[in-house]
């Protein structure tokens, strides 16, 4: 579903996607454990793409705006989605340096990914519910944060839920009622509290034959996360990134030295051409859920993407939820595990010292009306035309 992109900028492109800064939002159309840009358009320079599949583009800004100037953007395909590193023009010189990082995907790719027998999820997978199977300490810390969000969120964010997304159809994006009975053998072989860690020996196994893990809820935001520690660890304090355009991930500022950060836009849930509003982040991580591009409809009735663990059935009463935290790996799971809660459960949760800023978009009695509101303080960009607070 679409959620955001950086707002107020010119557009930046490569041949493949595009991706709208300032004037529009972007997708949450993954699929992951528990959860798209426009066209691409002419733009004034294009830097071939690399031999690893990298593609580089500047595009100069037309009229100036406060908050346009030249952005270059660097992109690569991993996770069945695509990864950009947008770089304002203070940090122009930086950019082998995002195309050198960018290439530290496929490793992540490689031991996370659920579609290669070979990969370390894959192989837990295979044994866990034989014996213990070590992991490596980035995958074990991994899996750790999940089952953290899991306790956090009362089992609505869960990385053992495969079994339940297969049911519904949604692993082949193409959507199905299950029988209860399918429903009932897909949840014998779901819940977290069914994984078990030692922390000693580094090991994970499962107590229920059959189980599987998938970390698509939570791995991007975590490749992000590496990403913009590897940028750093570069000299480079100034860029934006994004995964699959449901996930970003904001350091420094737009603006050179204008402590404004980044400005993101919110789109409408199912119209993503429509930006309803836009967010400030700076050092902090956004991302969105919702089931407004992955459903189906059976017998009249509309069936999301997104599949509460707990019940085996979809969830959800938000049309979209956006949440801002201090990482993207923290946002990815907290954002799903929320919306799976729904808005009750969130009131009861918002007490807690982990809840996230968050924006709430409802449907509203006409189609595609929507009602706004937030927890938390946001730093508007762009308010909303019509806010109501909560």
């Amino acid at each position: 579903m679409n959620t955001f992109t950086p707002s107020n900028f010119q557009r930046v492109y490569t041949a493949a996607i595009g991706v709208e800064s300032l004037s529009k939002t972007s997708q949450n159309t993954e699929g992951g454990s528990n959860r798209s840009h426009d066209p691409p358009t002419p733009s004034n320079q294009l830097v071939p793409a690399n031999e690893a599949g990298d593609r580089r583009k500047t595009t100069l800004p037309g009229k100036p705006r406060p908050e346009s100037a030249i952005l270059t953007e660097v992109t690569r395909k991993a996770m069945a989605t695509e990864f950009a590193i947008l770089l304002p023009p203070q940090s122009l010189d930086a950019v082998e340096l995002a195309v050198t990082t960018l290439e530290k995907l496929d490793q992540i790719e490689q031991s996370l990914t659920i579609y290669n027998d070979g990969s370390e999820v894959s192989k837990i997978n295979r044994l866990a519910s034989q014996r213990p199977v070590s992991a490596s300490k980035s995958t074990f810390e991994l899996i750790e944060r999940a089952l953290q969000w899991s306790q956090r969120t009362q089992g609505a964010f869960d990385i053992t839920a495969g079994p339940l997304v297969k049911a519904w159809g949604f692993t082949e994006r193409s959507g199905r009622k299950p029988s209860a009975d399918e429903v009932e053998a897909a949840l014998a072989r779901v819940g977290y509290r069914h994984l078990q860690l030692n922390r000693a020996h580094r090991t994970v196994q499962f107590d229920v034959p059959e189980m599987s893990i998938n970390l698509g809820g939570i791995g991007k935001g975590d490749a992000l996360d590496q990403i913009a520690d590897e940028l750093r660890r570069g000299g480079l304090s100034d860029f934006l990134l994004h995964g699959g355009s449901s996930s970003v991930l904001a350091a420094g500022d737009q603006i050179a030295n204008s402590s404004l950060g980044w400005a993101i836009g919110i789109a409408h849930p199912t119209k993503p051409k429509r930006r309803l509003a836009g967010v400030r982040l700076r050092n902090q991580a956004l991302a969105t859920s919702g089931s407004g591009k992955q459903f189906f409809h059976h017998r009249g009735k509309r069936y999301g993407h997104v599949i509460d663990p707990r019940t085996g059935f979809p969830a959800g009463d938000l049309a979209s939820l956006t949440v801002i935290t201090d990482s993207a790996a923290d946002a990815d799971a907290c954002g799903t595990g929320l919306f799976v809660a729904g808005t009750q459960e969130m009131t009861t949760l918002s007490s807690e010292p982990w809840f996230p800023h968050a924006v709430l978009i409802r449907n509203g009695k006409r189609q595609d009306e929507v009602a706004i509101s937030c927890l938390g303080e946001i730093e508007w960009a762009d308010p909303p035309a019509v806010q109501i607070t909560g």
